[in-house]
């Protein structure tokens, strides 16, 4: 599905955090290994704009609104968040007059405007008005909890992700924009994944593994039971509501739930010549399909963005309910 994007994607079992898939594209043909290469392949490999040699699933990109359920399940368990609490509709906003002209801005502001709306229409104004409730202590606290920043315990080496570049100021601007994924937040596609399977795995993360070795408990118990059923109700709701911004990829027969995100890369808010990068996670909620998959795909400016990768887990996902029912 990916062989012509520059992508990563995770296939994991949620339920116990076996590594099902890991794909990085474009790619090469390992056999071209086998017997040596010549100058020319290698240089052709080495040259190549696309980086068929990057391997993107060890990397970190930003994570955009994939960070927007985490955001909730950490204001939530604060009290920060009131699930019923309509915060006033709007697209266009800036905590006062010292943020001068930089304002944090929406394509979906729905009304009323409350956690499960904000969640399916993905409202990056809710997100950030709620990041500032939850404040800088309590979101650094969760995001150490969930391991944001440390080494990912895994077989094949991967970069760390982060939440602050402790060589950066941290002001109210970085906490709101962190509460929508954007701000300094770096995330690695398999921990992501990880931290996604909390939503449908009473708050427990199992440690992602290629190889199963004895206990895989990672981080026990980071969310309650109620932010969990929150959570997973309003990620169900992304899916299922005809508005959601993962609609296209509703089963009827299956019950789904995730998130989209399209994450701007760009020197300041005014640049219009940066790129985006699209996110989806999906997951079913029933254990006797336990799927969970995260894909980023670099440039989906002005192809859909977080829809052009949505359409294109169809494939996939549906193989892999074909094969689990035969």
């Amino acid at each position: 599905e990916y062989q012509n994007d520059k992508s990563a994607s995770v296939a994991l079992n949620p339920k116990t955090g076996e590594v099902l898939a890991l794909v990085s594209t474009p790619s090469y043909s390992n056999n071209d290994f086998v017997l040596g290469l010549s100058i020319d392949k290698w240089n052709e490999l080495n040259n190549d704009v696309n980086q068929p040699l990057l391997n993107r699933y060890k990397q970190t990109y930003t994570p955009g609104s994939t960070m927007k359920p985490i955001t909730a399940a950490i204001g939530l368990e604060t009290k920060s968040i009131d699930l019923d609490k309509d915060l006033g509709a709007e697209d266009k906003w800036q905590k006062d007059s010292s943020w001068g002209n930089y304002y944090v801005t929406t394509l979906h502001a729905p009304t009323p405007n409350n956690l499960k709306n904000a969640l399916t229409y993905s409202d990056n104004v809710y997100f950030a008005r709620s990041a500032l409730n939850i404040g800088k202590e309590n979101l650094f606290k969760y995001y150490k909890n969930l391991r944001i920043g440390e080494k990912i315990p895994f077989e094949l080496s991967l970069n760390r992700s982060q939440y602050i570049n402790k060589k950066q100021k941290v002001n109210d601007q970085l906490i709101a924009d962190s509460g929508y994924g954007q701000g300094q937040i770096l995330m690695n596609p398999v921990q992501l994944a990880s931290i996604y399977s909390s939503f449908i795995n009473n708050g427990s993360i199992y440690r992602p593994h290629i190889v199963k070795k004895g206990e895989q408990m990672w981080i026990q118990r980071v969310f309650s039971d109620q932010t969990v059923k929150t959570i997973k109700e309003d990620l169900i709701n992304v899916i299922a509501d005809e508005n959601g911004t993962g609609h296209s990829i509703y089963h009827e027969n299956i019950q789904l739930a995730g998130k989209t995100g399209t994450a701007e890369i760009k020197q300041s808010q005014s640049d219009t010549t940066g790129s985006e990068l699209g996110w989806f996670t999906v997951m079913t909620t029933d254990s006797k399909r336990p799927i969970l998959m995260t894909t980023v795909v670099e440039d989906v400016k002005g192809r859909g963005g977080s829809g052009y990768v949505v359409e294109h887990t169809k494939t996939p996902l549906d193989s892999y309910f074909s094969k689990a029912n035969n």
